[in-house]
């Protein structure tokens, strides 16, 4: 329609630079006066105000705001212009714009519709439910136009029923995401148009909206929309609008007045009926005729299940406790609430918790009288309690955490007669595939996933929230029933903040639009929740609720346990859902490397707690009398838990990391770090010292554990006094040893074990030599200018060539293969350091579309200040020690003569700053094309396969570690420490909905400091982390789950003073060590042994790990099993199982699955 553009403001590409986002800060810019000649407002300003409130706003004062657009029109009038305005709508409250043409009022009524353009082009709207755009087209016949200087004035109505709020803190708890009142624009352009001369009419548009009522007599009605868009002023009119289907008709009259410009708008109503309703709008407009025709269908009748909730941020608004107390006093006003609303015939509120953290605290600090009545909520659907302790960020968690997660809520239900139904993940953007698994295996079919889209455009990429509810499967197996919501606090984001009857008429239609497709079956939707993070319970919502059912049949508004829902559409439409399989990626998991000093902590955490469960366990099976320590297990379990979930810290982390609310919620988290790295050091520790004690010695020995339940060889450190030597309890061969610290009186010594079965110890005697004194043995290498500029390492297996000047591997080569693995072609060296500086302001930060690209730049110098060697008996190493940006760095490579392997260990002493930057370790293999797998807490993700549309894909999770394999060669990089990696490119922002993911170059992705808000705003101090590199022509899974899971624990050593006394039974009476349980396969494992919470005996969770179908044997030498039941996940009893004569059981488990058995032992 256009033709040439007379004046223009704003771009519907994002980022136009004339454009302000003032939606937080409606008045910023005032009342603004555009010269549009010039380009900027009369007070030279070159920003035009994007959003334009309503008299509805609360953050624009409740006041009419006139935004004005002077300018010149020199050469002759067309007969008619069109003023174009491109706008978005993120909040329930559109409104309709009053445009005055040099003092020449007329209206101009906007009908949104969800947006199709897969970006969010301003940061307010990756919070919210509703974002819908359009176009509006206004005729301005030329007359009204003057040659010479004219004015446009443009005023948003809100036109609705108005609440006003008349305190400011008020009006900041209404969620500012939910509360905007008004028209955000994305461009404003006007242009002559060509119209014929007798056109009175540009477009006529009739549409049914999502409302239905009772009439008087009963009758079901639809409320519907006419919109008469005019070409040319009018004087007055008279039409008839007839409508007819369904073996009926009807004819609606309407009179029309003088209307200079712009558009009008009708509403009618239509009788209920299927299929298309026909209509025929003829009449006079000006004394001529007029004749539109058409159809249109009668929108879905809608039942719309809501669920009243605050979300559980541990942190972010408040302080941990405070946080904790202001939900807890949420319950009570539910509770209030609940008592009050008794009436079953107009239920209209119930209430959710969506994290079990809030429940514990809250019977833990209530009195009884209050404990029983919420006891009596949950039981009668009143309340509903999603089955995860706290809201993890699941990559990271590992995969005892994500079934500890649902024990602890299962043992807060338990005792009165329920269990979790549902899971809730909240806030979180994406999420493990192994959680349909894990879910599906405790019992729990339903999964809420209200993701925020800041950071983590899962639901913007991939589009799944269309296809909701949906089966989502695992990879590896799993399957539960999920709705992906747009956000969360959802009754505020569609009906309103306060919501009201007239913001929901508008916000319930503009959303429910997304679900009017052939594609989407069922008549129900999930409203997920209504309060914003920690925020208080409004109960004003529970009386628009009441009005909303009085006024409207549909949609209607149906307050429910959450599974209602769940159960509702399962019972109807299940044959008629989607189902979709993959992973979601690790968008949020970045955050934790924001503090990756305590993420390290944590993650050794992950790994010595179910090794010291492990030992615990066996300890006291093979010990008459002995309890397990279950409260002290649980509470190290918890702060797992707690550190996992996802909040991190205050809003203004990374903003005012010197704010108080920043420090206090930081030291709660970074105790959280610590005290579980210490009671899981404790506890294993602990738990190793139950055996050790149990025999008699004539001196001082040093005990090894293997914690795992299949054999291997490795090192394991220990302290021993300096003068002392290990030696073999029945050969006296001296063990394989390696100073690593000497003190006067003790020294940290590592040692070589060879093949230690599983689940075994393994007894080795301490003498003195003092003539052998121990001294630390590294060969410092002068550094001058003709010093060589590599070095080289070889064995067996690999030679190895290390770049001195650059700090890293030149030349890494399998020579049994006859391999290059390094590729000398890439930019970045092998183990190379990567440090990316800048991106403030820029998408590293957020995924809104309007900001620029990342563009980081990357740093690598590497100034070499010293090089020592070692040679030892069971292998060789060489440090070094160097310059690089903004720190130090120490860097050992160490190459093992008794396996094909090679670890790297960095120390990096970094400067805490607050600039954006990103710390990588470049792995380039010399595979081009090659596949690339990591592995999740249930199997390994081909990460060019098996992602979810939407997935993260600018960095990739692992629990232990990175496959890059081709037909002729595979690399294993084992990564203990750093849990996140990147394929192909270090992270540049970009927020790809498509990206390859294979290849030869791997990234580990060390740390960042790239969010705006909760995570950590800087780091520093010293950061110590390790890989462990191997090769072969190919590398099993089953393998590479081994030799992750070493990395993550290695053998537990102690040493032990003299001791006797003791009465030895096996399996302690063997003086080089015994066997405390035995698997028979390596290709089942045993992830955890503990007690049982809620009857006698042990559970046992075995994990398959090769892709088989399998059943292992269990045995525990010395003792027989005397009763075995496979139970779920927690511990609710399936089948029980045959036993063996010798007391063994065979345990059937499933290819990728878990298999959970209880015992009981003689």
């Amino acid at each position: 329609m256009e033709e040439k553009v007379i004046w223009s403001i704003g771009s519907t590409e994002s980022g136009a630079e004339d454009l302000f986002d003032n939606y937080k800060v409606p008045n910023r810019l005032g009342d603004i006066i555009w010269d549009a000649d010039a380009k900027c407002s009369t007070t030279k300003g070159t920003k035009w105000p994007m959003f334009h409130p309503s008299e509805a706003d609360p953050d624009g004062g409740y006041r009419l705001h006139p935004y004005t657009i002077q300018f010149n029109l020199e050469e002759q009038l067309a007969q008619n212009y069109v003023l174009t305005i491109d706008y978005l709508v993120i909040a329930p409250r559109a409104s309709y714009l009053e445009i005055s043409v040099n003092g020449v009022s007329g209206y101009a009524y906007v009908r949104p519709t969800p947006s199709q353009s897969g970006e969010i082009a301003l940061q307010s709207g990756l919070h919210t439910t509703i974002y819908s755009d359009g176009k509006a087209e206004i005729i301005v016949p030329g007359h009204l136009l003057a040659r010479g200087k004219n004015k446009i004035e443009l005023i948003c109505h809100d036109g609705g029923e108005i609440l006003v709020i008349d305190r400011i803190e008020a009006i900041k708890r209404l969620d500012r995401m939910a509360n905007g009142a008004g028209l955000l624009y994305q461009k404003l352009a006007f242009s002559p148009v060509s119209c014929r001369k007798d056109s009175v009419l540009n477009r006529v548009e009739v549409q049914s909206s999502v409302l239905y009522r009772r009439s008087a007599s009963g009758e079901l009605i639809n409320v519907c929309h006419l919109y008469v868009e005019l070409a040319a002023s009018l004087t007055k009119g008279e039409l008839t609008l007839h409508i007819s289907g369904s073996n009926r008709s009807e004819e609606h009259s309407i009179e029309l007045s003088a209307v200079a410009l712009g558009h009008v708008h009708f509403t009618f109503e239509c009788f209920d009926g299927e299929g298309p309703v026909t209509y025929v709008l003829q009449g006079s407009l000006d004394g001529k005729e007029v004749r539109c025709e058409g159809e249109f269908y009668r929108r879905r009748k809608w039942k719309v299940y809501i669920t009243p909730h605050a979300h559980t941020d541990i942190g972010y608004t408040h302080r941990q406790w405070e946080v904790a107390e202001r939900l807890c006093r949420n319950v009570d006003t539910a509770l209030d609430i609940i008592e009050k609303e008794a009436d079953p015939a107009e239920p209209a509120f119930t209430y959710h918790l969506d994290a079990g953290w809030v429940l514990e605290t809250y019977l833990a600090t209530r009195d009884d009288r209050r404990n029983k009545q919420l006891i009596q909520a949950l039981q009668a659907g009143k309340i509903s309690l999603a089955g995860n302790y706290a809201d993890l960020l699941t990559q990271f968690a590992g995969l005892e955490d994500l079934i500890r997660n649902h024990e602890f809520v299962n043992d807060l239900l338990q005792p009165a007669g329920m269990r979790p139904k549902i899971n809730a993940v909240v806030d979180v953007a994406s999420l493990t595939s192994s959680l349909p698994a894990i879910m599906e295996g405790s019992g729990i079919k339903y999964l809420i996933h209200a993701n925020n889209q800041d950071r983590g455009p899962f639901r913007l990429n991939g589009g799944l929230h269309k296809l909701s509810p949906f089966y989502w499967e695992g990879p590896q197996g799993g399957r539960v029933l999920c709705w992906l919501a747009k956000m969360y606090c959802e009754l505020r984001k569609v009906c309103g903040s306060p919501p009201m009857v007239s913001s929901a008429e508008r916000g319930l239609d503009m959303w429910l639009q997304e679900f009017e497709r052939e594609d989407y079956a069922p008549d129900a939707v999930l409203l997920y929740g209504q309060e914003a993070d920690n925020t208080d319970m409004d109960p004003q919502p529970v009386d628009f609720v009441k009005q909303w059912n009085r006024d409207y049949t549909y949609p209607k508004l149906i307050a429910c346990d959450v599974s209602e829902f769940f159960e509702y559409v399962e019972n109807e439409y299940a044959s008629k859902l989607h189902t979709v399989k993959g992973d979601g990626g690790a968008y949020w998991e970045d955050g934790a490397g924001s503090s990756i000093t305590p993420t390290i902590q944590t993650r050794k955490a992950q790994a010595m707690l179910p090794a010291a469960e492990r030992l615990e366990a066996l300890a006291v099976i093979h010990s008459e009398g002995w309890a397990y320590p279950l409260k002290q297990y649980d509470e190290a379990w918890r702060e797992v838990l707690l550190y996992d979930e996802h909040t991190w810290g205050a809003f203004l982390s990374a903003t005012e990391p010197e704010a108080l609310l920043q420090k206090d919620q930081w030291a709660v988290k970074q105790h959280m770090a610590d005290s579980a790295y210490q009671w899981a050091n404790r506890l294993l520790h602990t738990s190793a010292t139950r055996h050790s004690l149990n025999w008699n010695n004539n001196g001082r020995e040093v005990v090894v554990y293997n914690p795992h339940s299949w054999s291997f060889s490795g090192k394991v450190q220990v302290e021993i006094a300096p003068q002392e030597i290990v030696l073999h309890p029945v050969t006296l061969e001296e063990i394989p040893m390696r100073p690593i610290k000497v003190l006067p009186s003790q020294a940290v010594v590592e040692l070589w074990v060879e093949d230690l079965p599983g689940l075994s110890y393994r007894r080795f005697l301490l003498q003195n030599k003092e003539a052998a004194s121990l001294t630390e043995k590294m060969a410092n290498h002068e550094m001058s200018e003709n010093a060589p500029c590599t070095y080289t390492m070889e064995n067996d297996g690999y030679r190895i060539t290390i770049d001195l000047n650059r700090g890293c591997i030149s030349s890494w080569l399998d020579k049994a293969l006859d391999q290059e693995l390094a590729d000398a072609s890439s930019p970045w060296g092998f183990g190379q350091l990567l440090y990316a500086e800048g991106g403030e302001g820029t998408r590293l930060m957020s995924n809104q579309a309007d900001l620029p690209d990342g563009d980081p730049q990357v740093l690598t110098e590497f100034m070499l200040i010293e090089m020592k060697s070692e040679s030892f008996s069971y292998g060789q190493s060489v440090k070094l020690r160097g310059i690089v940006p903004y720190g130090e760095l120490e860097i050992e490579w160490t190459l093992y003569h008794l396996t094909k392997q090679v670890e790297v260990s960095y120390s990096y002493k970094k400067e805490e700053r607050l600039n954006k930057e990103a710390v990588y370790i470049a792995f380039p293999c010399s595979l081009p094309d090659a596949q690339v797998l990591s592995d999740s807490q249930l199997g390994w993700m081909d990460w060019d396969k098996d992602q979810l549309p939407g997935g993260c894909k600018e960095w990739l999770p692992l629990q232990t570690g990175i496959i890059v394999q081709k037909e002729h060669a595979a690399v294993h990089i084992a990564s203990p420490d750093i849990p996140l990696f990147c394929v192909g490119n270090i992270v540049q922002g970009k927020w790809p909905k498509e990206m390859k993911l294979s290849g030869g170059t791997v990234f580990s992705y060390v740390l960042n400091n790239y969010w705006h808000t909760n995570y950590k705003g800087s780091q520093g101090g010293t950061i110590r982390f390790r890989y462990f590199l191997s090769s072969g022509k190919k590398q099993t899974l089953d393998q590479a789950y081994r030799i992750g899971w070493q990395s993550r624990q290695a053998m537990y050593a102690q040493r032990m003073s003299f001791q006797d006394f003791r009465e030895m039974s096996e399996p302690y009476a063997n003086v080089s060590g015994g066997t405390l349980a035995k698997l028979d396969t390596v290709q089942a494992v045993i992830t955890t042994w503990k007690q049982a919470r809620r009857a006698n005996g042990f559970i046992v969770r075995l994990q398959e790990i090769a892709g088989l179908e399998q059943r292992p044997s269990l045995s525990i030498p010395g003792k027989r099993i005397t009763a075995a039941w496979l139970t779920d996940l927690l511990e609710n009893e399936r089948s029980e199982l045959p036993l063996a004569s010798d007391g063994s059981i065979r345990i059937p488990i499933q290819s990728w699955g878990l298999a959970t058995v209880r015992i009981e032992v003689e």
